[in-house]
């Protein structure tokens, strides 16, 4: 059973830690590196996709809550602060990057009623029968991510690369839970749609 986000976050062990940090302790800033490395490493690169970027965004996540941890108002809240902290820094990187136009998402909104459901049938996931070819669909699937507009790609690679719930998504975005679950749906459909039609002309 999934954890609550407040535990998978380690908020039983951050407010002792958070004070800690505020009198500049530098044990406590080692023991922020440990416990939240692993984490924010790993959304780093689920948005940026280059090992290097990834490391450099922990780097300067980690950097950025040791000189500003006064502005943490709520020490219960640590981890879901640091995250946001990494994801404003990941999407700096890929705002900094020289990279070709996101295609238009085939009209999009045209597809989908409110609640994130398409208005006919859409395609189904393309079959793969042994691991060899479910291995090159998921090549496929994340190449395909850079045809996304940022922020799709962003909800795609928190969801189904980091797998986290939709609620911790939301906490990290600033998006309702309603509003991620609703974009999360229309991104797989257009990435499904995709993948089926780049699978028929390899054929």
């Amino acid at each position: 059973m999934a954890l609550p986000v407040s535990q998978r976050y380690g908020s039983r062990v951050s407010l002792p830690l958070v004070q800690r940090l505020r009198s500049r302790d530098r044990a406590a800033f080692t023991e922020l590196c440990h416990t939240h490395r692993d984490r924010l490493y790993g959304i780093a690169w689920s948005v940026t996709r280059e090992r290097q970027e990834a490391l450099d965004i922990l780097q300067d996540t980690l950097t950025s809550a040791w000189r500003s941890i006064e502005q943490l108002q709520d020490d219960t809240a640590l981890g879901a602060w640091l995250g946001q902290i990494a994801l404003n820094h990941a999407r700096m990187r890929l705002r900094s990057r020289r990279r070709k136009p996101a295609e238009a998402m085939d009209d999009i909104d045209a597809w989908y009623d409110d609640s994130g459901h398409r208005l006919e049938q859409h395609t189904r996931w393309p079959r793969a029968d042994d691991a060899l070819e479910r291995g090159r669909m998921a090549q496929r699937l994340v190449a395909l991510t850079q045809r996304l507009p940022d922020d799709a790609r962003e909800l795609w690679a928190l969801a189904d690369v980091e797998q986290l719930s939709m609620q911790e998504i939301g906490v990290l975005t600033g998006l309702h839970v309603a509003n991620v679950k609703t974009r999360l749906h229309r991104t797989r459909l257009q990435l499904r749609e995709w993948l089926a039609i780049e699978l028929k002309g390899a054929r």
